[in-house]
């Protein structure tokens, strides 16, 4: 079985965070024998803030390291200490208890397979608007077994439960120890929560530090008869999407009023750009606004759509229908005079081709001062 895969799959089927909610996540991996592939360990622990990787520790390299900027700017020595000494030390016990479960499951290190045990334990969080603090939604405590759910803990009876008989045995011999499950409660609901807050400032502050203000445009475009697309983009805004409304006299449109959203598109800096639009009337006589927003890092902008808009648009339509009336007819006069040259062209280029003289009597008009030309050998 390839182990990236199964924690690959354990990952995404566990890390499902909605935009209201925000989490801590830590994933401890551990195989029965060294896969000799790159990127791929013997054992590896990870630490996820919102689904992004922010410290680890693995095989090769033996100590917590944070991998984030915000991470390495705000955990201090003496966390990352004793967090790699705790690793190290959940290594030593997933080794032993690897070839015990590999036992009561049937395998044997000579049948040639490795086989992975995995712990992933955690908490998730919502923004409390009167604390700074997040309310607790809920915990995870649970394991896997080469991809299968093997035993998971209840936070609300404090109980563990075996998803197979081989686990059966571990879990009421867990369940019998009751100040380790009132350690685990205590954990999801309070330290983990505290550590999660923390965390959560730490990010979204070097966001707001580092973030990249989009630029925001509202304009209309004329597309049949009397009826225009007022269009709102923002464009230049980094990977955290930004929430994006339209508003017709302060009343947010949405799908049933033709509102229509685009997907986003890169721009070519790294960047990103939205746009959402709405058709109208040319004499509809409502103000429109556009917001952007983005939670993270805290930044707002509004534009403004209003009547003396409107007329600017409707102007500039007019405009660039007279430059394109105009344009029509130069172009028609310059086919025109075009066309009453082509003869003479076609016969100077007849002429060169066959070698006439400039004197020569044949159906083409003469031009002169054009000079005599033949062939050449």
């Amino acid at each position: 079985m390839d182990a990236w895969y199964v924690f690959l799959y354990f990952v995404t089927c566990m890390l499902t965070v909605n935009s209201a909610t925000h989490s801590l996540i830590y994933i401890y991996t551990a195989l029965s024998a060294d896969l000799g592939l790159p990127g791929v360990h013997k054992f590896t622990a990870i630490g996820l803030l919102d689904g992004t990787p922010f410290d680890r520790l693995d095989t090769d390299n033996p100590r917590k390291i944070p991998t984030t900027n915000w991470a390495r700017r705000h955990l201090t020595a003496e966390y990352l200490d004793k967090g790699t000494q705790s690793r190290l030390s959940k290594q030593q016990w997933f080794g032993v208890n690897l070839d015990v479960l590999q036992t009561r499951m049937g395998h044997s290190a000579s049948d040639g397979d490795v086989h992975v045990l995995q712990w992933l334990h955690g908490c998730y969080g919502e923004t409390n608007p009167s604390e700074e603090k997040l309310r607790f939604v809920r915990g995870v405590d649970k394991y896997a077994y080469d991809g299968d759910d093997l035993m998971s803990f209840d936070y609300v009876t404090l109980k563990w439960s075996a998803a197979t008989e081989a686990a059966k045995p571990t879990a009421d011999k867990w369940n019998a120890v009751t100040v380790f499950n009132e350690y685990t409660h205590g954990y999801l609901r309070h330290e983990c929560i505290e550590w999660l807050s923390r965390f959560v400032s730490h990010s979204q502050r070097e966001l707001r530090e580092r973030a990249i203000v989009p630029d925001v445009y509202v304009f209309a475009r004329k597309t049949r008869g009397p009826v225009l697309t007022l269009i709102c983009m923002a464009s230049g805004f980094s990977a955290n999407t930004p929430a994006m409304t339209l508003m017709r006299n302060s009343r947010v449109l949405g799908t049933d009023d033709g509102l229509k959203v685009f997907d986003i598109l890169p721009n070519n800096d790294d960047t990103f750009q939205r746009w959402i639009a709405v058709d109208m009337l040319q004499s509809d006589k409502g103000n429109f606004t556009c917001n952007v927003l983005e939670e993270d890092t805290g930044y707002h902008v509004i534009k403004h759509w209003r009547l003396e808009d409107r007329s600017k648009t409707l102007r500039a339509i007019a405009w660039s229908n007279t430059v394109l009336l105009w344009a029509l007819l130069l172009s028609t006069v310059v086919f025109l005079c075009t066309a009453a040259l082509y003869p003479v062209v076609v016969c100077i280029i007849r002429k060169r081709r066959t070698g006439q003289i400039a004197n020569q009597t044949d159906s083409c008009a003469q031009r002169h001062g054009l000079k005599d030309e033949t062939p050449g050998v």
